[in-house]
């Protein structure tokens, strides 16, 4: 086949219609919101601040969107619903798992406080199987569909610094990956997107080492041709990412010494689009 013909088939493909995004209040999912705004695309934005989302929308409708926002907390029962009635409205083509918060260590060698230890468990994993899970059925039923998890590097390897967040970054990857094998049979494509550092409010709470730091607009940019390529896990920076592979083949002595160098320590927690 000429080359400038499967250009011109692969440029044609349309890209979804019907998108919605979690935690699209700021960081990552705001950006990933304004990049898949354009005309003849429906957006459904879901954050837990109304007037932030509101902002958002509004970036989005300048761009052409329509756009429909949805205030919950994807640790509630209620967050099911509200994704089950927009589906019934608009079928969802394109679902982005993005609510997120953050956690980790006060000072070096001690504890996670519970409660940000909770909070990191509930909402990016708990959270994220809440969102994920009644969508992913819906689109097994039409034969169609793609949904994708706003990871983790966190979730590559045990993170002394953030346990509970390496934990539920962790869970919800095998999750995802999962369900991948389970559904991709009827049709439904998933991602996991392991992303590192993001210059966000998240990650501003951070003190110590960010390295390989990038804008949540690069971050979309990057998310967004993996999802076009359906890659099953997205991980990036990718010399960060093979930088943890090595490291889970070390010994665990080595291992100690190494970490280290990449410590750091949180001063507080906030909801937000995924990263470290």
């Amino acid at each position: 086949m000429p080359a400038g013909l499967t250009m011109a088939r692969s440029e044609d493909k349309p890209g979804p219609k019907v998108v919605v995004i979690t935690g699209a209040n700021g960081g990552i999912g705001a950006a990933l919101s304004r990049a898949y705004a354009a005309p003849g695309v429906h957006l459904g934005l879901l954050g837990r601040n109304e007037e932030t989302l509101a902002g958002v929308a509004a970036d989005c409708r300048r761009k052409g969107a329509s756009v429909e926002t949805l205030v919950a907390d994807v640790t509630g029962p209620a967050v099911i619903d509200l994704l089950l009635e927009f589906d019934a409205r608009h079928s969802i083509d394109l679902l982005i798992a993005g609510a997120g918060v953050t956690s980790g260590i006060p000072a070096p060698n001690n504890m996670e406080p519970w409660d940000t230890a909770e909070a990191a468990l509930l909402t990016n994993f708990v959270g994220g199987v809440r969102t994920i899970a009644p969508v992913a059925a819906r689109m097994a039923e039409r034969g169609r569909g793609q949904i994708a998890a706003i990871g983790s590097l966190a979730a590559l390897t045990p993170l002394p610094f953030s346990p509970a967040y390496s934990a539920a970054k962790a869970g919800l990857t095998v999750y995802v990956r999962a369900l991948r094998r389970l559904l991709a049979a009827r049709g439904v494509r998933f991602t996991v997107v392991s992303i590192g550092y993001v210059d966000t409010a998240m990650s501003r709470k951070l003190t110590g080492s960010k390295r390989f730091m990038i804008t949540p607009e690069r971050a979309a940019r990057v998310i967004r041709k993996g999802l076009e390529r359906n890659r099953a896990h997205l991980a990036y920076p990718v010399v960060l990412a093979t930088g943890i592979r090595v490291l889970n083949l070390l010994p665990e002595p080595l291992v100690r010494l190494i970490l280290p160098a990449f410590a750091f320590t949180i001063s507080g927690w906030e909801a937000g689009g995924g990263a470290p």
